[in-house]
């Protein structure tokens, strides 16, 4: 909730806030009231697990998150050792069976961003530039590997360290500017995303089209690209008011908080709602019989969608992962090619 991803965990905090309240305004959860406890990670893994063993001596219930998958990795299995029920929205594969997520994974959607390149776009060429970061590696590493496996040329896959300065960071541009490719793909979080995006405008022949991976969703990534952004294709989940309850939610939100929601705040807004109706099911608080409930979960109808839980990995079946376009005022909304293309509408 600091730092440069501050308006991702802000917004994922406004969700859970919202919930809370309206859990709340109904008499709560087995007569209990729900208080929610904010952690603040600054999405950074060492700050996480202390937060984490603070919360955990805290004597929290429940804990939803957190959201960069590096953080997870330290974070999760002290939750888990804590016997906490864990609603994570990590995506990162090495994160799976640590609870349960309404948010997808990696596994499920590289293939959306491999369908857009190969059978969209019509790529025969992407460079693929990353964050080492434990969930951008691992979807840029999955991509690439897919991309080549289905003859697409992949002539740069370089890694670009945000704590490395800027010579790497330059050398790395020009080995793809000098590429030429028909597509520049970045797994990077939103402020590194969008400082890339804009350099790339500046020349954008040299590097093909924008197509940025879900990691960079949101405010932080449009206001870091500027003007770049609408040039820029994304993977993602629909905006607030496309989603499926996300109408009423995006009512809900402004009238609260006097400001509109952001990419993550449903998703922490369904989590609580769905741990809230396996707490009525197992008719307790905490407990493997909680913790059970939850990991079998079928048929929880949020804001997001309807969630069913793969118990074997906590994973959501069928999340909503769609390829959006930024329109001038900083929207994220369904790309029509692609959602003609998938047969989304």
């Amino acid at each position: 909730m600091t730092g440069a991803e501050a308006s991702t965990g802000l917004d994922m905090l406004r969700g859970a806030q919202l919930a809370t309240a309206r859990l709340n305004a109904r008499g709560g959860v087995l007569g209990r009231r729900v208080e929610l406890v904010a952690g603040d990670d600054r999405a950074d893994p060492a700050t996480g697990a202390k937060v984490a063993r603070r919360l955990v001596r805290s004597g929290v219930n429940a804990v939803i998150g957190p959201f960069n998958s590096a953080v997870g990795l330290q974070t999760l299995p002290i939750y888990r050792a804590a016997g906490l029920p864990i609603l994570r929205l990590t995506s990162a594969t090495a994160t799976e069976g640590f609870g349960v997520t309404t948010q997808p994974m990696v596994t499920q959607i590289a293939p959306v961003e491999q369908a857009e390149l190969i059978s969209v776009l019509h790529a025969h060429s992407v460079a693929v530039l990353y964050d080492p970061s434990t969930y951008t590696a691992a979807i840029a590493s999955q991509l690439a590997s897919a991309l080549r496996a289905a003859g697409v040329s992949v002539p740069v896959e370089a890694v670009l360290d945000p704590t490395a300065g800027e010579g790497p960071v330059a050398q790395a541009l020009q080995r793809t500017a000098a590429a030429r490719p028909d597509v520049t793909y970045l797994a990077m979080y939103g402020p590194q995303a969008g400082a890339i995006a804009a350099r790339m405008a500046a020349t954008p022949r040299a590097y093909g089209r924008c197509f940025v991976d879900l990691a960079a969703q949101g405010p932080s990534f449009v206001s870091a690209a500027g003007a770049a952004a609408s040039g820029c294709l994304s993977s993602g989940v629909p905006s607030d008011d496309q989603l499926p309850g996300g109408k009423p939610y995006t009512r809900a939100y402004r009238k609260r908080f006097n400001i509109s929601p952001g990419t993550w705040g449903a998703f922490t807004y369904d989590s609580l709602n769905m741990l809230a109706a396996a707490v009525r099911r197992s008719d307790r608080w905490k407990g493997s019989k909680l913790r059970n409930v939850l990991q079998h979960t079928r048929g929880f109808r949020g804001v997001t969608g309807e969630t069913t839980v793969l118990p074997a990995s906590g994973n959501r079946a069928d999340p909503p992962v769609v390829i959006l376009d930024i329109n001038p005022a900083g929207r994220y909304v369904v790309d029509h090619a692609w959602a003609s293309f998938a047969g989304y509408f």
